[in-house]
């Protein structure tokens, strides 16, 4: 890539970045965001399809038998905007606080480069625009559960990073993000006057006793596997003179290690239910697993590396994170990698952290993630 066509790739992320950024939209109701990605698209002379599901975009550049895919998250949060910028969002109490509007204005970027340059391409590459990553319903499992990794070998996500200087890369080989279990358990017992205890069933009791004895039997089970088990939210009874009919525990559950996950869902059941059984009362278990952990594969690593090295482009090392995001649910299907750039420059004030109401980025730092999508896809 010459440095002309960097610096007009650069540019032209920058405009569609900031038509996003004004114009917010969150989880799957992405009409806006949808009709500018779809309207770039038939500028490039790309063909897409609508049709993997609600607020998503999927197309394809190139051809031959191979299929290597980039994603894109394209949501937005409900947080109102503080950042400084000419271009802050339009829409009250929406905005763009993870900076999904860069990553969408990247991969666009790449795309217009690749359709360029497409007699050059030795396969196709799958553009997946994708609603909902931040929503509770994965947009990422329905597009994978409509068929979006059907004959794709790779997959290549980013993220930009405000703890990493602008103009860096930065990834991690092996584990990488965990994957998300969020729990709710309900315990259900029998109210009663408080005076009269032994007439009801204590939900609160049954609920204290299983907080415990998971909290003890998660970090056994554990051994060297790295986990979280947090119990964000513990709520039972209305008043101190009822003995409460209702308590429930929700839970968030990060790990690596399936296995150790399968264990622990098993004896969360059994801890559970003989407590429940024992004091005559009933609970509930909601669990499921939002997204899978992201495990960067070497190969896809050393290809990013080569890529990057070939564009005179720094890469670091990334630390393993307990945080979740459900691009692993692609990485279900084939190997890949989710790679970050750096958009940290503290003359310019972009040093706030994701999802906070004054996060901002320096822009200039889209220009290498560009370029490392093409590189990957030219290689």
């Amino acid at each position: 890539m010459t440095q002309t066509e960097s610096k007009e790739l650069l540019e032209y992320a920058i405009k569609i970045r900031r038509q996003i950024h004004q114009h917010p939209e969150i989880g799957f109701d992405l009409s806006n965001t949808v009709k500018i990605v779809a309207g770039e698209l038939e500028k490039m002379g790309i063909s897409y399809s609508l049709e993997y599901g609600q607020g998503s975009v999927v197309a394809e550049v190139g051809s031959g038998e191979k299929i290597i895919a980039f994603r894109a998250d394209m949501d937005a949060l409900p947080v109102e905007e503080k950042a400084d910028v000419d271009f802050a969002s339009q829409i009250p109490g929406v905005m763009h606080a993870c900076g999904h509007d860069s990553h969408t204005a990247v991969v666009l970027a790449a795309a217009k480069y690749l359709k360029a340059h497409e007699e050059e391409l030795q396969n196709r590459v799958r553009l997946i625009f994708q609603p909902s990553e931040e929503g509770a319903v994965s947009g990422a499992k329905m597009l994978v559960d409509a068929g979006v990794m059907e004959g794709v070998s790779r997959i290549f996500g980013s993220h930009c990073e405000n703890t990493l200087q602008v103009g860096l890369l930065g990834v991690h080989e092996g584990d990488y993000m965990a994957a998300c279990i969020p729990a709710t358990i309900r315990f259900y017992g029998k109210s009663t006057h408080a005076t009269l205890p032994d007439a009801g069933v204590d939900a609160i009791a049954m609920a204290a006793e299983a907080y415990c004895r998971m909290r003890e039997m998660v970090k056994e089970e554990a051994g060297n596997d790295r986990y979280i088990w947090s119990v964000g939210h513990f709520a039972g009874g209305e008043v101190h003179n009822v003995v409460a009919d209702l308590c429930t525990m929700d839970i968030s559950f990060r790990f690596y290690n399936m296995d150790f996950a399968r264990r622990v869902g098993e004896k969360v059941q059994s801890i559970c239910h003989e407590i429940a059984d024992r004091f005559g009362g009933k609970v509930e278990i909601v669990w499921y697993m939002s997204t899978g952990p992201v495990c960067n594969d070497a190969q896809t690593v050393a290809c990013l590396r080569q890529s990057a090295a070939a564009e005179g482009i720094e890469v670091v090392e990334q630390a393993p994170r307990m945080s979740s995001e459900d691009f692993g649910w692609y990485l279900q299907k084939a190997p890949g990698l989710m790679f970050r750039f750096g958009t940290r420059n503290e003359a310019l004030g972009c040093t706030a952290t994701a999802h906070r109401s004054d996060f901002k980025i320096d822009e200039s730092g889209m220009e290498p993630a560009i370029r490392a999508f093409v590189g990957c896809a030219m290689q």
